[in-house]
């Protein structure tokens, strides 16, 4: 086996809690970049966080945002691609999540408009809060503003409520109108554009770097992971995956608490041992 591209997910998969990133995560991506193998962090989350993130490992790798909609060859690019809603279908999922009655955002290159923000979950909006202290992202709370501006601009609608029934609203109206949705966590629901998805976007990024499926290692735990685990020749559940991820894999690290990818890769990739499940 050769792989020449590891993709990880960030929240339960390569952090363990509240953004920590274990030790054995770090030495092994820093062990990875020495030998060659390109990285790939591959998020919900902004471009500004990942890059971020990257830093702190001490590692140069490919940035994907926004699960998809952008993609950066490295931290200080080449853009290899950046996608957005047409006009049309931005209103439609930005009109049912406001019949919903939920908090949700839409995610702009420059800004997050957010909607009921006082439905989050308080650990979402210091979240947030942090972002933009840190200076990622702008956060703006006018409904009329984000009705003007991001249904052609936005790279993804997401919820985030502690409303269950809230939730189970936008659920619900999503499916009737036939609008296609993931989940990153409890509580969670992420439209992307059409066509837009972590699986295309390490599709792009292979294509970007002349490298072949199967030298595509990828890492995920929850179903906004699952097309970039089936987009990879050797797709990785997490230890604390969800069953629909760990059914799609076909290697089981350990749980992200531990420095699961860290501890995969030294034993399977580094040593080039590889022990199937």
């Amino acid at each position: 086996m050769n792989i020449k591209l590891v993709c990880m997910d960030l929240d339960g998969t390569l952090f363990a809690h509240a953004g920590e990133i274990p030790d054995v995560n770090i030495k092994a991506l820093r062990e990875c970049e020495k030998r060659g193998i390109r990285l790939a962090l591959v998020s919900g989350r902004g471009f500004p966080f990942i890059r971020r993130t990257a830093e702190r490992i001490g590692v140069d790798c490919a940035i994907v945002s926004a699960n998809g909609a952008r993609i950066e060859a490295s931290a200080n690019g080449p853009l290899v691609f950046e996608g957005t809603f047409t006009e049309d279908e931005g209103r439609r999922v930005m009109d049912a999540m406001l019949e919903a009655e939920v908090n949700f955002e839409a995610y702009t290159r420059e800004v997050n408009y957010v909607v009921h923000p006082e439905l989050a979950p308080e650990r979402h909006i210091r979240s947030l809060q942090m972002n933009v202290q840190a200076g990622d992202v702008k956060a703006e709370y006018d409904p009329e503003k984000m009705k003007r501006y991001a249904p052609s601009t936005a790279y993804k609608f997401v919820v985030f409520t502690k409303d269950e029934e809230a939730f189970q609203r936008a659920r619900k109206l999503l499916d009737q109108r036939g609008i296609k949705h993931c989940s990153s966590g409890s509580g969670n629901l992420e439209v992307m554009p059409r066509g837009i998805d972590k699986g295309s976007a390490i599709r792009r990024l292979w294509e970007h770097f002349g490298l072949k499926k199967d030298e595509v290692m990828a890492f995920g735990d929850y179903t906004n992971d699952l097309d970039m685990l089936m987009a990879s020749g050797h797709p990785v559940a997490m230890g604390n995956a969800v069953e629909e991820v760990r059914a799609i894999a076909k290697y089981i690290a350990p749980v992200n608490t531990e420095g699961g990818v860290g501890l995969f890769l030294m034993e399977n990739v580094l040593q080039e041992k590889m022990l199937c499940r």
